[in-house]
């Protein structure tokens, strides 16, 4: 008995002690980070205290705001852009993002200039020991130190939060549960949570009282349509099935197949789209529905906007380019599983937020990709595609198309 015991302690599987080595050192530089950048920020606020700073210049002069994030984050985050243009009309106003997302600032009407800067250079292992990485780093942070903001603003996130606080601002602000102790002259109570504010609105009280602006990716008129939509029936529907942030946003093939099957025999065109990093649908479903345009992964960033903004109506999955449409102005039909409606959802009025109620949802907590702990996502499985179909013919009608009721 003993020795069969053995034997089988003896060959059950052991975890690779490289991959244990990997996760210990991974884990010991990021407490020594943390602890280093708190002593740090604690020092910074003493000085700055010792000096009286930390009272705004009114009405300010310059304004940076920083979103690091994703494309659905960065849109929701343009809100702040548009209340400080409110505020402070004359003000020039800065965004700061990760290079990827830089056209859809560009294209807001409230941002005087965006500042690319990628946290992941330092923050993603194993890129954090490159010591080139974090020398680009620190002369991008002393660059906008030397610019001397009047105030600089976090939207979201321990890392904004940070470059905030050492961004030599004359004043900053941020929610004081969303980044380290002593990073905010000004620290607004609460952050996000399901069931709380929508993400634009959080970044609209940043600035003040005023309401969120919706339509925020307001300058995409110049921007070229694929060819293949130049001369398309009308109404157009753009749909996104993937997500890039966890495949328990995903809704069943057959349910996408159903739907969108039933919408092109109603005589809409339908595009999907998405970008090449994304993740997006498997080929069958193009090849199973006549007439299914398939855009995924032909797109630059710019026609996707443009593609977004021209449509009737946007079919898409909790992702960023549901936020992005919203912010052109297009009707979107958001489908969510794991994630809240309240927070996460297109938000405006004119678009429509469907999900299941399960009694385990929305699980969705911020700290990774949204997975199912059960492994079970029921909450978009039982999304019924009957629902979808009747929320896009009400879209469609009240976008002008009447025959809409063929759906």
């Amino acid at each position: 008995m003993l020795g069969a015991t053995l034997e089988m302690l003896y060959e059950a599987p052991r975890p690779p002690k490289r991959a244990d080595m990997k996760q210990s050192l991974r884990t010991c530089l990021g407490r020594t980070l943390t602890l280093v950048t708190s002593a740090l920020l604690a020092l910074i606020f003493i000085c700055r205290w010792i000096r009286g700073r930390g009272k705004g210049i009114e009405p300010p002069q310059s304004v940076l705001l920083v979103r690091l994030d994703l494309m659905g984050d960065i849109v929701n985050g343009l809100s702040a852009a548009h209340a400080a243009r409110h505020q402070w009309p004359n003000a020039h106003i800065a965004y700061l993002a990760p290079p990827p997302w830089r056209e859809i600032v560009d294209c807001c009407s409230a941002v005087d200039e965006t500042i690319a800067l990628d946290p992941a250079a330092v923050t993603h292992w194993p890129a954090c020991l490159d010591p080139r990485r974090w020398v680009a780093l620190f002369r991008a942070l002393r660059g906008l130190r030397r610019r001397r903001f009047d105030i600089a603003v976090s939207i979201y996130g321990p890392i904004a939060g940070t470059f905030v606080a050492l961004s030599g601002a004359t004043e900053r602000r941020g929610y004081r549960q969303e980044s380290p102790p002593f990073s905010f002259d000004i620290s607004l109570p609460g952050n996000r949570c399901n069931g709380g504010l929508h993400e634009t609105e959080l970044a609209t009280q940043l600035i003040g009282s005023t309401a969120p602006s919706w339509r925020t990716v307001d300058r995409s008129e110049s921007f070229k349509l694929p060819a293949v939509l130049e001369h398309v029936k009308r109404p157009l529907v753009i749909v996104h099935t993937g997500s890039s942030h966890g495949d328990a946003k995903r809704w069943e093939h057959d349910h996408w197949a159903h739907t969108l099957a039933e919408i092109c025999e109603a005589g809409a065109t339908v595009a999907l789209v998405g970008l090449p990093a994304a993740d997006t649908e498997d080929p069958s479903l193009t090849s199973s529905i006549a007439g299914l345009i398939d855009l995924t992964n032909q797109t630059t960033l710019e026609m996707l906007i443009g593609t977004l903004a021209t449509a009737d109506l946007v079919i898409s999955t909790d992702s960023g380019p549901a936020h992005l449409a919203r912010a052109t102005g297009t009707r979107v039909i958001a489908l969510h599983g794991p994630t809240d409606v309240n927070l996460h959802g297109p938000g405006d009025p004119s678009s429509i937020s469907l999900r299941v109620d399960v009694p385990c949802g929305p699980c969705y907590d911020f700290r990774t990709v949204a997975t199912c702990t059960y492994d079970d996502t029921l909450c978009m499985k039982w999304l019924d595609p009957a629902r979808v179909i009747a929320a896009a013919r009400t879209a469609l009608a009240k976008a002008g198309y009447e025959h809409a009721s063929n759906l």
